[in-house]
């Protein structure tokens, strides 16, 4: 009864997550294309002659790539340093350095904006492009530094001493292209495949601090609201089209070869005690300290800049502090929402996306854990389609969502509060299984059995052996759900922006449109509201993560 009963379980979670992330991309495409057309030299054509998408594709792979140089270029000597010497409070060090990436991406732009202003960059159109790459590089540092950092603090020391030995392994410069070369290529190549994704899909940073520059990521968010409709800017959804088989076949293309570099990286990565003796570094200072500024100069700026306010009055700049722009930005007014209404929302959307994913995700994590033996070819079938939002971008997702339900009923879609629910559910639910699933294949087959021996009911199992032993990854996994919910921004853009269901990202980015003083202090009051979540939820996942861990969990 009890196996009937998992059976059901399973069927029906890979059921309803089919439903939830197939279902809508479908309508969406087989909208999109009654309204195009199947002709997709046309689809491909729209994006070289129409205005809107132009010189956007080779925008679009030039900033991921220089993005990507960049961040391997300063993420690899932190690395280094991290790993193979003592620092105090490296763990502290560690955590400030690796904060960056779970913040929200609206946040980044926020922080950099305001550096810009501070230098006075905004003005000068020609700094906008390398203040992306940069703000790039500052968001995926800690992929790196989490690909790399653990393959080096956890090298026997004996092995480097071996190779000084060898007629290979004299010099530094030997030791460089025989030794560490080859050890660490993998973890920087799989650190660099995300990097570049993160890049390439990219829609806050280039929205706010690019103005008129676009990615395909962003050009699709700008057009999507006019896409789907019969007879209508047609052009457009050949363009949306186009740019989605580029997008999705460029993200497959990268997470394919990071699975691949993951792969190799563990048969790599040797097992060595996580207490190896390290010296201290003399100069590593010099790349540490700068490392840690850069860290936390866009969060800082954040801070500051919610209690200043300028004005302006013809050529003359005043600059005065005060709490004004908190209380304009928690104050309801005709044509703006209360902050108070944007943080329940947002709090809101986060505990039920983690109603729904957490345990869609886990009974995911546990079919393909169970069919790895039953049924091998199974499970990689059902693992490769739990990864397939990440070959597809956040704005495309929301996009999925809107046109997918208004194929459906258009009323539908616009009177439902937890629409945006959809595209987070979608988002997150993939990242709970990748998350849970390498904890159950850890989990030795002996404790359930010797369980089963003693007559351990299947419930007391659970509750005394597999859930103890899952805490950590479970609660990773949930406040990862909930940061991420919290802080998403591209999809939720998509869906939410005709609605009044604002939350705490879109109400930033509508407030910093308005382009008055006190909307600026005011968006960045938000957006310091968003950023101290962001770091509670990140402080509370440090304590479980398990020191060895060097994936981008």
């Amino acid at each position: 009864m009890l196996e009937m009963f998992k059976k059901v379980a399973n069927a029906s979670a890979v059921t309803i997550f089919i439903l939830l992330i197939i279902v809508p991309l479908w309508l969406a495409l087989d909208r999109l294309i009654w309204v195009a057309g199947p002709d997709m030299t046309n689809w491909f054509s729209a994006l070289n002659e129409n205005y809107i998408s132009k010189e956007v594709v080779g925008f679009t792979f030039l900033q991921a790539t220089l993005s990507t140089i960049l961040t391997v270029f300063i993420g690899l000597p932190i690395a280094w340093q991290l790993g193979r010497y003592e620092w105090p409070f490296q763990s502290f060090i560690k955590s400030i350095l690796t904060m960056p990436f779970v913040m929200p991406s609206i946040v980044a732009a926020i922080g950099f904006l305001n550096l810009m202003e501070i230098y006075d960059l905004r003005s000068n159109e020609n700094t906008w492009f390398t203040i992306l790459i940069l703000a790039h590089a500052w968001f995926n540092l800690s992929l790196v530094i989490r690909f790399c950092e653990p393959v080096l603090s956890t090298l026997d020391p004996r092995l480097e001493e071996q190779i000084k030995l060898l007629p290979n392994g004299q010099s530094f410069l030997d030791r460089i292209k025989h030794f560490w070369a080859p050890l660490l290529l993998p973890s920087v190549a799989a650190a660099a495949c995300m990097t570049f994704v993160f890049s390439f899909t990219s829609f806050a940073l280039v929205k706010l601090i690019t103005l008129g520059e676009n990615t395909i990521e962003s050009m699709m968010a700008s057009i999507g609201s006019s896409a789907g409709i019969e007879g209508y800017q047609v052009s457009r959804n050949e363009i949306i089209l186009g740019g989605s088989i580029i997008q999705f076949t460029v993200l497959l293309i990268s997470l394919w070869l990071m699975s691949y570099l993951q792969q190799k990286r563990q048969s790599l990565l040797p097992k060595a005690s996580e207490k190896i003796a390290k010296k201290r570094s003399r100069y590593g200072w010099f790349v540490v300290g700068p490392a840690i500024i850069f860290a936390i100069a866009p969060l800082l700026a954040i801070l500051v800049d919610s209690f200043r306010v300028q004005t302006r009055e013809q050529d003359n700049v005043t600059e005065s502090w005060s709490t004004e722009g908190w209380e304009y930005a928690f104050k309801e007014t005709v044509s703006l929402s209360s902050g108070w209404d944007a943080l329940i929302n947002s709090l809101s959307y986060a505990f039920v996306t983690l109603a729904i994913a957490l345990p869609l995700g886990w009974i995911l994590a546990q079919t393909i854990k169970d069919l790895e033996v039953k049924s091998p070819k199974l499970a990689r079938i059902i693992d490769v389609t739990t990864m397939l939002p990440f070959a597809v971008s956040s704005v495309m997702i929301g996009l999925g969502v809107t046109i997918g339900m208004i194929k459906i009923n258009p009323e539908f879609f616009y009177q439902l509060w937890f629409t945006p629910v959809i595209a987070h559910v979608m988002i997150t639910t993939p990242f709970v299984v990748r998350i849970i699933l390498p904890a159950l294949r850890s989990i030795e087959p002996a404790y359930d059995e010797c369980a089963m021996t003693l007559g351990v009911t299947p419930f007391k199992r659970l509750i005394s052996i597999k859930i103890p032993m899952l805490r950590g990854s479970i609660i990773i996994a949930a406040i990862f759900t909930l940061a991420m919910s919290m802080g998403e921004f591209g999809a939720s853009w998509v869906v939410t922006r005709n609605s009044d269901w604002t939350t705490l990202p879109i109400m930033i980015d509508t407030i910093r449109e308005a382009y008055k003083p006190i909307t600026n202090t005011a968006s960045n009051a938000i957006a310091s509201v968003l950023m101290l979540i962001a770091l509670v939820l990140f402080t509370w996942a440090e304590k479980f993560r398990p020191k060895r861990d060097g994936g981008m969990f």
